[in-house]
């Protein structure tokens, strides 16, 4: 009787890191991402003294080859036998050792080291460019690239020679997705590592950077990709997919900037430490009772220096506090008053006559009890502070001031009408700059316009008053913005010639006077509501109703005849700064049949069209959705080296070498298995929490340094 064939296998796997003599074992893991990923060896201790003869250097900038040998023996039934071996290896070059540990068991002292693979050259190099910049809402040609030509100059600079990035032209043919198309997102990169700009470029667009075991680079689709293998599989299984799905998802851009033409009034800051309108500042000059700051020197304010140094010229212990109140109030003077000019109203807005006085007397009032000593935690201070105050909301809500825009339905006629803003705070804390993109001349980066104060204020170089609001800027070196109070300061005062009457030892004369400049500004501000919560850009995406969960039908007979809960589940908030809405209120100035120069709202434009904001929305939107619904996940445990690259579905695998020279692959499917390496999404907060320490590192103020002390 013939006896049959007989099979056997032997198998060992080896690892080699150039100088380590003895790898006991070892385990590694590569993922998906720019971070480099590390082999954990233990070896056996060796000499690390260069004299011994037996010293052989750990190379710092070396090789780890993992090796997978198999010998397959036949044996007929003849007793003849045959062999065949088979080899499986993978060579990861540019690897680095890091710091080493001793690890003590009772019977052996091995030693664990960290290989880290190349990706940690990855961290270096400087990049810049700026591409895809709009002007006027549209992309400059010369400024024009497609996804994959940005990323294929990024790998560029990266001494990348071999990298495959043709999966990004889905963005420009992927018919299912349309508002995909044609994507050209805007970059900035200013002297960052090219990995960095890479990773920042793909991953938003639901791409990712793959480094494969033939070390080419390649960018793909996030997944999508290979399944998983089924040969020598040991163990193994398939998640069960069950998303926290929303009903929707939202995307909410940055804050909403409203760019209009506000009119400016002078303000100045008090004893009390509260900005007013200079003729309610308790060191407001007045003649026979009435306040009048026509009488003193912008910048210098004669009369409250005069004032001054007659209480110091007259210096006794009694005076000494009027004379500290004094000065302070001269300094104050100095520094704000002409100096500083606060929002008041956009441009066309008609207060009323009639309800300015009640604010008025209430703001003098308050800035003589403040001369008198008044201060907070007096009753009669707050008191009369609380109803200035109110009497201010008042006068602010009755003048209707629309903000240029937006608007906003009337529930009763279910019309959309002007959005008239009902208290100054809805548009503080004001932006610094107009809404308005310009391209900065000097680094070449997208940049708000800054803001823009013209008016009818005296001019140095025409030794007289400009002649017209709309025809000379303040030169913007001169101007800064004071966001949380709305105040527009000034380097220098700013002021107003004028001709009017005034007494002079009991004779009225008609004299070129001061008075404070006529001043507006372009400037952006927000737009909160009554609570607080500012507008910014949303759109938000049902997603089909097969993803929706359903709540599970309630047995019956239950006791108490429990309500079944509402069905649906609120939707996901996805914050996106970057999408931002922009209002810009444009103007006209010109003479009224009269005769008068009056400057007038002429239209609204705004970016939603132009910067393509709902297909920045949706694509952040299709995202997300692969996150959600990524499907087929799971993980195998395989015999041996399995040699299988990652993609956009794969994405981990880990090797492993164990003491007894068996060796094993782990392959996981739209998801990560290795517990002791951090997730996609953790090692992504990782790089932007290193990068924004670092930012704030290289802008953080150094100038101020202690002096040393005279030896």
């Amino acid at each position: 009787m013939p006896v049959a064939n007989t099979t056997d296998y032997e198998s060992v796997g080896s690892v080699i890191y150039p100088g380590i003599k003895q790898i006991v074992s070892a385990s590694y893991s590569r993922s998906h991402g720019i971070t480099p990923d590390v082999c954990q060896i233990e070896m056996a201790p060796q000499t690390l003294d260069a004299k011994d003869s037996d010293y052989v250097p750990i190379e710092p900038d070396g090789y780890l080859l993992f090796r997978f040998d198999t010998a397959k023996t036949v044996t007929d039934g003849n007793g003849i036998s045959s062999t065949t071996n088979k080899r499986v290896e993978i060579l990861m070059q540019s690897c680095r050792p890091d710091k080493a540990s001793v690890r003590r068991s009772a019977t052996s002292i091995n030693w664990t080291i960290p290989i880290y693979d190349r990706r940690w050259k990855w961290k270096f190099g400087s990049f810049s460019g700026h591409w895809n910049i709009k002007k006027n809402g549209v992309i400059e040609k010369r400024k024009e690239k497609t996804p994959r030509e940005l990323a294929d100059m990024c790998l560029d600079a990266m001494r990348e020679t071999n990298y495959e990035t043709k999966a990004l032209d889905q963005l420009e043919k992927l018919k299912k997705l349309p508002y995909r198309k044609q994507v050209r997102p805007e970059v900035h990169w200013d002297r960052i590592p090219p990995a960095q700009a890479l990773n920042e470029l793909v991953t938003p667009l639901g791409y990712r950077v793959c480094l494969g075991w033939d070390e080419v680079v390649r960018i793909e689709k996030f997944g999508e990709g290979a399944f998983l293998p089924t040969s020598d599989l040991m163990s193994g299984g398939f998640d069960a997919q069950l998303p926290e799905s929303p009903d929707s998802i939202t995307v909410l851009g940055g804050i909403t900037m409203h760019e209009a033409m506000w009119e400016l009034e002078a303000v100045g800051l008090d004893l009390d430490g509260d900005w007013r309108p200079i003729d309610y500042l308790s060191y407001a000059p007045r003649y026979k009772g009435e306040v009048d700051w026509r009488r003193t020197q912008p910048g210098v304010f004669d009369e409250l220096k005069q004032r001054l140094e007659d209480v110091e010229d007259n210096l006794k212990p009694k005076t000494d506090l009027e004379y500290r109140k004094l000065n302070e109030q001269h300094g104050l003077a100095t520094s704000t008053v002409y100096r500083c000019y606060r929002l008041k109203y956009p441009v066309g807005t008609d207060e009323g006559f009639s309800n300015r006085t009640k604010v008025d007397t209430l703001g003098k009032l308050l800035g003589l009890a403040v001369d008198f000593g008044a201060r907070r935690g007096d009753s009669g201070y707050d008191k009369l502070a609380a109803d200035y105050e109110e009497a201010r909301r008042e006068l602010f809500k009755k003048a209707e001031p629309v903000i240029p825009g937006p608007q906003i339905k009337n529930p009763r006629t279910g019309r959309l009408g002007d959005y008239k803003l009902e208290g100054f705070e809805q548009v503080l804390p004001c932006f610094e700059t107009r809404a308005e993109l310009a391209i900065d001349s000097y680094t070449g980066k997208l940049i708000r316009k800054p803001v823009e104060v013209t008016g009818i204020y005296f001019d140095d170089n025409k030794a007289w008053n400009v002649d017209r609001p709309d025809t000379k800027k303040i030169d913007g070196t001169k101007v800064s913005v004071m966001p949380e109070l709305g105040i527009i300061r000034f380097s220098e005062p700013i002021f107003k010639y004028q001709k009017g009457k005034i007494n002079i030892d009991g004779e009225t004369k008609i004299q070129e006077l001061t008075y404070p400049a006529d001043l507006r500004v372009l400037i952006a501000t927000p737009l909160k509501n009554l609570a607080g919560e500012p507008a910014r850009y949303e759109h938000r995406e049902e997603l089909s109703p097969k993803y929706r969960t359903k709540p599970a039908k309630l047995p019956s007979g239950l006791q108490g005849n429990p309500r079944k809960q509402p069905r649906g589940t609120d939707t996901k908030v996805i914050i996106k700064k970057e999408i931002v809405q922009a209002y810009q209120a444009q103007y006209e100035t010109k003479k009224n049949p009269q005769g008068k120069v009056e400057t007038k709202l002429v239209k609204v434009v705004d970016n939603a069209d132009t910067e393509e904001l709902e297909k920045q929305a949706l694509s952040a939107i299709d995202v997300e959705n692969i996150k959600i619904f990524t499907k087929d996940s799971g993980s195998g445990v395989y015999a041996g080296l399995k040699k299988i690259d990652l993609d956009g579905a794969i994405q981990q695998v880990a090797i492993t070498r164990t003491t007894s020279g068996g060796m094993t692959t782990t392959i996981a499917r739209n998801t990560e298995v290795n517990i002791y390496v951090p997730d996609f999404d953790e090692r992504q907060r990782n790089i932007a929490l290193k990068e924004m320490i670092k930012n704030h590192n290289e802008t953080v103020d150094k100038t101020e340094q202690v002096e040393p002390k005279d030896k």
